[in-house]
């Protein structure tokens, strides 16, 4: 008996009526049509860890520090769009430079 039918068991014979209701939406929207090996990461060397998402979000937050209007989005995120690109440019023709570190700060 898999563990989902075991707890299903348990859940009828102490008469669990909302945690059966739960049981059944999670049945529905998790484990149906979905492979749960793809749901542990130990050994998938692709993504290891979570960085990327938050990298974005950190820099969402930095871009957005107030909740902004709808066009005041729109438009911040047409700039940056454009700035990956011409940046993504500027490295496929070969002339990508990092910024040089101004050592004299006053």
């Amino acid at each position: 008996m898999d563990i989902f039918s075991l707890i299903k068991t348990k859940s009828i014979e102490k008469n669990s009526c909302q945690f059966l209701k739960f049981l059944e939406y999670f049945y529905e929207t998790y484990l149906i049509g979905y492979d749960m090996k793809s749901w542990n990461y130990y050994n998938n060397i692709e993504h290891i860890t979570n960085n990327a998402s938050e990298s974005l979000n950190n820099s969402l937050n930095k871009l957005f520090p107030m909740k902004p209007n709808f066009y005041e989005l729109i438009n911040k995120l047409k700039e940056q769009e454009h700035l990956s690109y011409y940046d993504y440019q500027k490295k496929i023709k070969g002339i990508w430079r990092m910024k040089k570190k101004n050592k004299n700060k006053n």
